[in-house]
């Protein structure tokens, strides 16, 4: 194996790392919502579930759950379930694609597999961010209560992976919109300068 194609292909390493992590929040925001699919009785405790865990919340948001969640609780929990479903589904369909596939894919199908990563995090952060204001969790960066809680919970581990996941991806629809493939920019850089034969026109 050349040099340079063992450059790539370590270049390749932290991206792998980085989109099998993808797959494994995908995973959790796709299980998640079949769980309360598949067990059933989501949606009709959901109101039950937001006053029970809500007394801890902050005032603002306990107002904005008092008046417009919990009246409506029912059909917000299957937006909930619909949501992480489709949430976990596209990450999952992305990374996959973006390992196997990324390379061959025309110019606008790399950019429709980045939109997606980008659309399905935003989308995951907002409910990661509602569902830790609505259990009242305190902020990451304060000391918990006792030895026994977390420093920083999973709706709040989340949001700052997929931020992550965001920053990539829009970093890779830059390098994208120079019309060059990310591979061939990847390989000229690796390659070096170009060797001129004697005789060659400069």
């Amino acid at each position: 194996m050349s040099a340079q194609a063992q450059d790539t292909r370590a270049s390749r390493i932290p991206l792998i790392g980085l989109l099998l992590v993808q797959l494994f929040v995908g995973y959790e925001w796709f299980m998640s919502g079949l769980t309360k699919i598949y067990r059933g009785g989501f949606p009709g405790g959901l109101a039950k579930e937001l006053s029970d865990k809500s007394t801890g919340a902050a005032q603002w948001y306990k107002s904005f759950l008092d008046g417009s969640i919990i009246p409506n609780a029912n059909a917000f929990g299957y937006l909930i379930e619909i949501g992480e479903l489709l949430v976990g589904a596209a990450l999952i369909a992305a990374a996959i694609v973006w390992l196997l596939r990324f390379e061959r894919l025309p110019r606008g199908g790399r950019q429709a597999v980045l939109a997606t990563t980008v659309l399905a995090s935003l989308a995951s952060i907002f409910m990661a961010v509602n569902f830790h204001l609505a259990n009242g969790a305190p902020h990451p960066w304060l000391i918990p209560k006792d030895g026994f809680d977390e420093s920083v919970d999973l709706d709040t581990l989340l949001p700052l992976i997929q931020l992550v996941l965001i920053g990539v991806s829009v970093a890779y629809w830059r390098l994208e919109r120079g019309g060059k493939p990310l591979g061939r920019r990847l390989r000229s850089r690796f390659a070096g300068p170009v060797p001129v034969q004697k005789g060659a026109l400069r």
